[in-house]
This record gives structure tokens, sequence and C-alpha cells, in this order.
């Protein structure tokens, strides 16, 4: 498997990271040092929920239990569990950090 492009469309300028196969999404923007907080990183919490603008993602076998019905329709997935299936471009992060 070749790694996945994630876009930054939150960052001014907009950029791109590289995910490798199975790194979570977080550990990818933790790696690149972008901003975004988290606390749990099993799914749990919902403190890292992050709108999923374009791609797709997979939780495998996790289960985002952090994630309401109506998180899940507005377009926010949980990075701290999800790995990238295709090339993605992600929003600002729900919860800012101080």
């Amino acid at each position: 498997m070749t790694s996945k492009l994630i876009q930054l469309t939150f960052l001014d300028p907009e950029q791109s990271i590289q995910a490798e196969p199975e790194e979570t999404i977080m550990s990818a923007l933790k790696s690149a040092s972008v901003p975004i907080k988290q606390a749990c990183t099993n799914g749990v919490c919902g403190v890292c929920l992050t709108p999923l603008l374009s791609g797709e993602i997979d939780y495998a076998q996790r289960l985002p239990h952090g994630l309401n019905n109506r998180e899940k329709q507005n377009g926010y997935f949980l990075p701290c569990i999800a790995t990238c299936k295709t090339d993605i471009a992600i929003g600002k992060p729900k919860v800012r950090l101080r």
C-alpha cells in the first residue's frame, strides 16, 4: 500500500501531509506538528472531532463511540482511530487548542 495525502484546508495557506497506510490520521497530524487536541486516543471522548470534507476513512475494528449520530451526519470523524482509505481533505477540528 502507498501513503495517502491529507489536505489540511483549515491552515493558511492550505497544506498537505502524508499518512502511511496503517498510521492513524492523528499520528500523521502530530508528526507534522499540526495543532489538534486529543485526549483518550481510542475513539471514546470525542475531543479530536474533525470534519471530513472529502475522501474515505477507515476505523477498521475500532468503534467511534465519541461520535454521535448528528456529528456523523454532519461529516465529522475521529482522527485518533481513523486511517485513510483514500486521499482526504479535512476541515478545522471542532475543539480549539488553547
